[in-house]
């Protein structure tokens, strides 16, 4: 990880603690010298029979059939979709799922989403569809996957829920969902732009019937990427222009932000460099050294989740979501007595550490369950993270004056 870390320019540079990092991951060399070279020397569209034109187009569609391999749904390169972040790809698919839905059909929404994977939806009650929330419950904001069975029925058409929470950190109950979505007719809708950075999707696994994230949270430019499943996306009007032919250009309305797909094919290839690093074969397939390089992050991300929770409990902060190290990411959500978090924040950032305050476009689930009006102060790590970037934040608030 040490290795890894100093892959990272603007971490390698010292000027900042980078510890909001759920905000939007840095970006390793190789990934900034492929968006230069593209804007250099590819800055042309796709679909031209010239020389660059052609490489764009190519370069692009390899990028596409990487991004479903790393989704764990290899082969199906036409449902993945490009778009300017998961939230307009979300709203995108909500749109267009509420077309074909009447009044009376139901959706479910959990209480621990972004908004990003709550609002679209929704918005569909508009339509005379009837929204359901799913609560997390008690201190940890737990989600149970039995009372979820409770709020589905034969109305239910799509259940919408997070990979992994973007304030608390905690992993979603996906296993349980699909098992209880299954006997249904509902499509199940992940959100996992904050699982991503983490832990290596796998749609197939979940049986997502669609799968969001954001590159840029995943170490490439701003960027999102929506997957649905063929079984669905047949059934749904998109977003294409009316002479297109079917296919994900039909889900990418206007010209895509080329040089950061292109880039987003270069942190494909750091995450691959890094599990090989961890051991994984040479030449194998790429997403089983994916899959290894996951699995060291993991340990990496846990010991520092674990240092940071011990060392913000030493100093009497209040933390929310889960208790321990496991089911989660290295993302914490804390307040401290007496202190607004925009004050934390401020304070932290004047020793040039950067954290999230407020709640972090997870509003129902701080202001509503955890009962922060103002929200917490978040800190995230990521694989180019290390101990000294813990140290520096908790040395921080060591210093801050009397309240």
């Amino acid at each position: 990880m040490a290795e890894a870390r100093a892959r990272f320019p603007a971490v390698r540079a010292g000027e900042t603690v980078f510890l909001d990092n759920a905000s939007g991951a840095q970006l390793p060399g190789g990934v900034l010298d492929r968006m230069r070279e593209a804007l250099m020397r590819l800055q042309v569209n796709k679909g031209g029979a010239y020389p660059a034109s052609i490489e764009v187009t190519e370069a692009k569609e390899r990028v596409r059939s990487r991004t479903a391999d790393f989704l764990g749904v290899a082969g199906d390169a036409d449902g993945v979709a490009f778009g300017a972040n998961a939230t307009t790809l979300l709203f995108l698919l909500a749109e267009a799922v509420g077309d074909t839905l009447v009044a009376g059909d139901e959706i479910v929404v959990s209480g621990l989403d972004h908004h990003a994977n709550r609002d679209p939806w929704r918005r569909l009650a508009r339509r005379g569809i009837r929204i359901r929330e799913w609560e997390p419950r008690g201190r940890e904001a737990r989600l149970d996957p039995d009372e979820l069975a409770t709020l589905l029925s034969d109305a239910t058409r799509v259940v919408a829920v997070t990979g992994a929470s973007n304030l608390l950190g905690t992993y979603g109950p996906l296993a349980e969902v699909a098992a209880r979505v299954g006997p249904h007719r509902a499509r199940l809708v992940i959100d996992a732009v904050h699982l991503a950075p983490h832990r290596l999707p796998d749609a197939a696994a979940w049986r997502a019937d669609a799968v969001a994230f954001s590159p840029y949270k995943v170490f490439a430019p701003h960027l999102g990427v929506l997957w649905i499943a063929p079984s669905w996306r047949d059934e749904l009007p998109d977003w294409g222009l009316s002479f297109l032919p079917p296919g994900p250009a039909r889900w990418e309305p206007g010209t895509q932000n080329h040089e950061a797909i292109l880039a987003f094919g270069a942190a494909l290839d750091h995450l691959a460099w890094l599990g090989r690093r961890a051991g994984a074969p040479p030449s194998g397939p790429e997403r089983v050294a994916w899959g290894r390089g996951y699995a060291a992050v993991e340990a990496h991300e846990r010991a520092l989740a674990g240092a940071l929770l011990a060392g913000l409990d030493a100093r009497g902060a209040t933390r929310y979501g889960l208790r321990g190290v496991e089911g989660r990411t290295a993302t914490v959500a804390f307040t401290l007595p007496d202190r607004s978090p925009q004050a934390v924040a401020e304070h932290l950032g004047r020793h040039r550490i950067a954290v999230t305050a407020g709640h972090a476009y997870a509003e129902r689930l701080a202001s509503r369950h955890l009962g922060l009006k103002d929200g917490a102060v978040r800190a995230s790590l990521l694989h180019y993270s290390d101990r000294s970037d813990v140290e520096a934040l908790l040395g921080a608030l060591d210093e801050l004056p009397p309240s």
